[in-house]
């Protein structure tokens, strides 16, 4: 479905003009197939997460003050919570291992998909529905993004992405499954940008909220969508306004309004996200794609590396450089570390950093020898250098690339087989039969008059 680009209008009521308008007849197939390969991933992520400390914390929490009998389903758990909440230890769960997708407004899936699938359990809604909402917010999410500069200008600030335009992203997810018309589908862009928020200093000392980040998105776009059908209005010029608006807010003025509408209603953005081969910081992918090839193309080994030096921009450096290697967070956002045991086990998941493999002599003799310096003039989007000294003289320099176009991106896509090979080695340690229950659920959802078997399969019985 085109979309007028050159209509008058705010960026809110241009977003909403189209996705309340949209339906399911104007979604390409390649789009919904791939929408459906990003909800089996996330909900795979999200039934593994919900067994971590950080999203039981949540859980624990959320339940104590609230009870467990009443709202919706809390994934990967007997019990219930109500809408909002549910959304946000959902949201907590389907990011809390690092594993889940990225794209739109950052880790698209868990900002999007624990907001829309709430309201649909809430509401009733049909398979189709739900994904039509959570191509919507994936959608919004990335124009959001685009609109405040992109990922890299925006985390080069020091935003998390996934924090602050997650919140618009779930927000139209909510207004799409509420049915909202164009004035308070704006309203509910306009009610969580005024409370959406999130910044890097989880990188630190490694804090729990990098993993609640998506989770509150999704609890302050199901709330704004909420207040929005009741009657509340929000700024329609979030972006726009000259003294407390996004621009302002998140990019010292500067708004990318072009870039943001784009392409408005022909590209729904589900293609410009990625899947996640392994499980740390989309940081370190390019680089593990590239080390993987020295391995299987140039017989790069363990045991003939020398030294390895990686040159990478400030932001890069600041992202994935964590020290010491303590616990999986550390793991996930040390490039060094990631590049270890890739080229140590040829692989990159979760049982790699979970728990962090330095205590094995092999990986611990690797990660040694690599050295992590700062070139100002590296973009985060060029990627990282490698200059690698063999153990027989040699050296080899390569660039790594574009972390963002890795293996798993438009460019290198995951097939549909190995999202679900990725999906059971998630799940199988669980229950394999719950594995098989989740790939038969959401494979249906396109045809499905309600998304019961979907919520069957993401409830644990106790």
């Amino acid at each position: 479905m085109a979309y007028d680009t050159d209509t008058l209008g705010t960026l809110t009521e241009r977003f909403a003009a189209l996705w309340s308008d949209l339906t399911w007849t104007d979604v390409s197939e390649a789009d919904i197939a791939g929408i459906k390969d990003h909800v089996l991933d996330t909900l795979a992520c999200a039934l593994t997460g919900a067994r971590t400390a950080e999203a039981g914390s949540v859980i624990r929490a959320l339940s104590t003050a609230n009870g467990r009998d009443a709202g919706v389903t809390v994934w990967g758990t007997s019990g219930r919570l109500p809408l909002t909440q549910a959304a946000l230890a959902n949201g907590t769960s389907s990011h809390a291992r690092d594993f889940d997708d990225g794209g739109g407004a950052g880790h698209a899936g868990a900002t999007v998909i624990p907001a829309a699938l709430a309201m649909a359990e809430s509401t009733g809604a049909s398979g189709q529905d739900f994904l039509l909402a959570t191509i919507a917010g994936y959608d919004v999410g990335y124009r959001s993004l685009l609109a405040v500069g992109g990922f890299a200008v925006h985390t080069g600030r020091g935003w998390h992405s996934s924090g602050t335009m997650g919140s618009l992203g779930a927000a139209a997810a909510s207004a799409k499954v509420l049915g909202l018309d164009a004035g308070k589908f704006a309203d509910a862009l306009g009610i969580a940008g005024s409370f959406t928020g999130g910044v890097w200093a989880f990188i630190d000392d490694g804090a729990m909220t990098k993993r609640i980040h998506p989770g509150k998105a999704c609890e302050t776009g199901v709330n704004a969508a909420l207040l929005a059908q009741g009657g509340i209005t929000g700024p329609h010029r979030i972006f726009e306004s000259e003294f407390g608006g996004l621009f302002t807010t998140y990019n010292g003025g500067v708004g990318f309004r072009e870039k943001a509408l784009e392409g408005l209603g022909a590209n729904l953005n589900v293609a410009s996200s990625y899947l996640k081969p392994y499980a740390c910081c989309r940081g370190c992918h390019s680089t593990i794609d590239t080390v993987l090839s020295l391995v299987r193309d140039r017989g790069l080994r363990a045991d003939n590396v020398k030294h390895i030096d990686i040159t990478a921009g400030q932001t890069a450096y600041d992202m994935v450089n964590v020290s010491p290697i303590e616990t999986v967070f550390d793991a996930q956002f040390s490039l060094p570390y990631s590049m270890s045991v890739a080229l140590v086990s040829g692989e990159a998941g979760l049982d790699q950093f979970e728990p962090p493999r330095l205590n094995d002599p092999v990986v611990r003799n690797v990660f040694d020898r690599i050295s992590f310096t700062v070139d100002e003039s590296i973009g985060l989007e060029d990627g990282p250098q490698l200059r690698i000294e063999l153990t027989d003289g040699t050296t080899i320099a390569v660039p790594a690339g574009n972390p963002t176009l890795a293996k798993g991106s438009a460019l290198q896509p995951m097939t549909h087989s190995e999202v679900v090979v990725k999906v059971h080695a998630l799940i199988d340690p669980i229950n394999p039969a719950v594995a098989d229950a989740l790939i038969a659920a959401v494979d249906g959802l396109d045809k499905a008059p309600d998304i019961a078997a979907l919520i069957e399969a993401l409830t644990t019985e106790e």
